[in-house]
């Protein structure tokens, strides 16, 4: 679980980054909980009972600006990364100077918002977690469990299909990826392919047939126990 808070003067600007941040952590499979602060004052008496992972902190408001605030939360706690907000890039250097985890500059952009998130979750990697971290044209890439169809080895690379990321090229092995999900929603049916039976439309002869029509091959060797267990995984769907 990821504690968030925001601290921001401007209702408009708490409640859109709110929205963005809600929408881009749930998309990356990310368990959270967000607060909310009108000011750097409440965020401050508050934070010694309520501290944080993660803070989203507007430098340009009341009393004690953004600055102030962090500086006096980095006294209580030196771990909690601090993203700082502004509309000025004046304050860059101060920010960084703060150790923070980045810098947002208004109006707010979803694509920078996610990169700083992905950068958080690359520093912190999280448990019991629903989503594989990858990296792929050099780049790390979020992938939540529920947006893979199946991963299919070819050599040195594995292939994620996924619903809404394309297929996702990147090096290693797919034993190595099948230990990294903590997910017994997926199933190795055969030594080239790992599947999300949750994406299973069904079966025909010895093949899975997934809901985007690729035709996935079910080894002979175990195929009972394999076929089984995907019975298995539909009867507790339906329970569900």
């Amino acid at each position: 679980m990821i504690e968030v808070a925001i601290c921001e003067d401007s209702r408009m600007d708490r409640e859109l980054l709110y929205k963005i941040i809600s929408l881009l952590m749930s998309d990356r499979g990310l368990e959270f909980r967000i607060d909310t602060y009108e000011s750097g004052e409440s965020l401050v008496t508050g934070y010694s009972s309520r501290p944080y992972d993660l803070i989203f902190l507007d430098i340009l408001m009341g009393e004690i600006n953004g600055m102030e605030a962090g500086k006096k939360i980095r006294e209580l706690d030196q771990m909690v990364e601090i993203i700082y907000c502004t509309s000025s890039k004046d304050f860059a250097i101060a920010a960084y100077e703060i150790h923070s985890l980045g810098y947002l500059l208004k109006p707010y952009e979803s694509a920078k918002i996610g990169a700083l998130i992905d950068y958080y979750v690359q520093r912190h990697p999280q448990e019991n977690r629903n989503f594989i971290q990858v990296k792929s044209k050099r780049k790390p890439v979020i992938i939540p469990y529920k947006d893979i169809i199946y991963m299919e080895s070819d050599n040195k690379v594995v292939y994620i299909h996924t619903t809404n990321q394309g297929d996702v090229k990147v090096y290693g092995k797919l034993d190595y990826f099948e230990s990294q999900i903590q997910d017994d929603g997926f199933l190795r049916c055969h030594q080239s392919y790992l599947v999300n039976m949750g994406f299973v439309a069904g079966l025909i002869d010895s093949d899975f047939i997934m809901l985007n029509d690729d035709v996935i091959p079910i080894r002979k060797s175990g195929r009972k126990i394999l076929v089984k267990t995907y019975e298995a995984f539909l009867k507790k769907s339906y329970r569900d």
